[in-house]
């Protein structure tokens, strides 16, 4: 620990404790050089973080001041208790879907473009654009073409905080009322924007997809085009052209949730739904969260010509979501060709997280599905005693999402190889015992 954080905690300590209190006098800076033999300059920097904390003042005169009332202290104390409990499980090995790897960002690229942006004092103080920032649009625009085969202007474009976000922006375009189907199994997230705006929700099965969606009558499809059917595989181009043709036939919006559509390290690369369409008739949905890190919260959608116009005409009504510091930063990550050679990094990772996986699974026996847009697999345990299998994870302190009866979610994103193939083996072993 750096010398004049040892000075700040000590008298931090001092304060906590009340050795010293509301009022009282610390020693001078000639008296801690003294006190902790450390140089004038570390005494200096520790004094200078306690004012910053707001534990001291200096005073003509008197010198340093304790400025921390009694009061002020036991809030702190409350609040460091509740933040503590609030702190998640940390695991060895942690194969829940909650993270991603850990060393594929390269942060400092990142904090680089952010020390750019705050160094711009006239642009970062002022409110965002509400369809988010044009800079940004206009690189998405771009990414979205090169990536995603889509053509788009930035005009089209609408930046939000995540896609539900975004969701329920473009819901509250719609006339009322909706009926809208669904791939049976869609996440939580997605139904309750549908269900809040009361909307005529219809669900259609992995197994009999096409048939059911022919013979209703909606006015808007919902699909992951990332995550479909029994395989949980990227929408295959044959049933791509299925889908659009029917939506031709009977006059229906479709909505493409393209969740890491880019990211495809197991399947080919593939173009976007919205991409092959002629009609002008698909809304697309994209978000960052996994390509770069969950805690940056940036998504996008692209609307077509009706809905862009619709969006317009509102534009007063909406308030912008995403953080403009954040936006600012991307666009120029994404200008410079970073992002584009971040996911190609991300590929191979993934890749060979996934050989790893699948290498340990299916030859310990089991029978495993790839979720690749969610870098996991799903495992078959209906062998299993459920909870036998989550106390004996929890010994081990090996981190899991809660298992159906049947089924258990592991992903192979957070951890390094390494640590990947030793929790591998040792959930395997679980597994087999339980």
């Amino acid at each position: 620990m750096k010398r004049y954080m040892q000075v700040y905690n000590k008298f931090v300590e001092d304060i906590k404790k009340g050795y010293l209190k509301y009022g009282d006098a610390l020693p001078s800076i000639r008296k801690s050089v003294q006190i902790f033999g450390f140089s004038k300059t570390s005494i200096e920097r520790g004094y200078e973080q306690l004012v910053l904390d707001g534990y001291i003042i200096s005073e003509a005169q008197k010198g340093f001041i304790v400025d921390i009332k009694p009061y002020q202290l036991h809030r702190q104390q409350i609040i460091a208790e509740v933040s503590n409990s609030d702190i998640p499980k940390q695991y060895l090995y942690d194969f829940r879907s909650h993270a991603v790897s850990q060393d594929s960002f390269d942060l400092r690229i990142w904090k680089r473009y952010m020390k750019d942006v705050f160094q711009d004092t006239p642009l970062i103080s002022t409110y965002g654009d509400k369809q988010g920032e044009q800079e940004l649009r206009t690189a998405l625009s771009e990414y979205a073409y090169h990536n995603r085969g889509i053509l788009a202007t930035g005009a089209q474009i609408l930046v939000g905080s995540g896609f539900q976000s975004l969701l329920f922006d473009f819901c509250s375009l719609l006339e009322k009322p909706v009926s809208i189907a669904m791939e049976e199994g869609v996440s939580k997230e997605v139904n309750h924007v549908f269900t809040s705006f009361g909307f005529d929700c219809h669900f259609l099965s992995k197994e009999r997809y096409i048939e059911e969606l022919s013979l209703l009558d909606i006015d808007i499809l919902y699909i992951n085009t990332a995550c479909f059917g029994r395989d949980f595989a990227p929408l295959s181009n044959s049933m791509r052209d299925t889908i659009l043709h029917l939506s031709y036939d009977k006059s229906f919006l479709i909505l493409e949730d393209d969740y890491n559509g880019e990211l495809t390290y197991h399947s080919k690369p593939r173009q976007a739904l919205q991409s092959a369409s002629v009609m002008d008739n698909v809304i697309y949905f994209s978000s960052f969260s996994r390509l770069l890190l969950p805690s940056l919260r940036l998504s996008y959608m692209i609307l077509n010509t009706k809905y862009q116009y619709a969006y317009q005409q509102f534009k007063d009504s909406f308030g912008p979501t995403a953080s403009k510091l954040e936006q600012l930063v991307l666009a120029r990550y994404i200008a410079n060709g970073y992002l584009e050679k971040h996911v190609r990094k991300l590929k191979r990772e993934y890749a060979k997280k996934e050989h790893i996986t699948h290498d340990l699974l299916s030859s310990a026996g089991f029978s495993v599905l790839l979720q690749e847009a969610y870098f996991s697999y799903q495992i078959n345990i209906s062998h299993c005693d459920v909870n036998a299998l989550i106390k004996a994870c929890e010994e081990k302190e090996i981190g899991i999402d809660t298992p159906t009866k049947d089924r258990l979610i592991v992903s192979f994103a957070y951890l390094d190889r390494d640590r990947l193939q030793e929790g591998l083996k040792l959930l395997v072993k679980i597994l087999k015992e339980c």
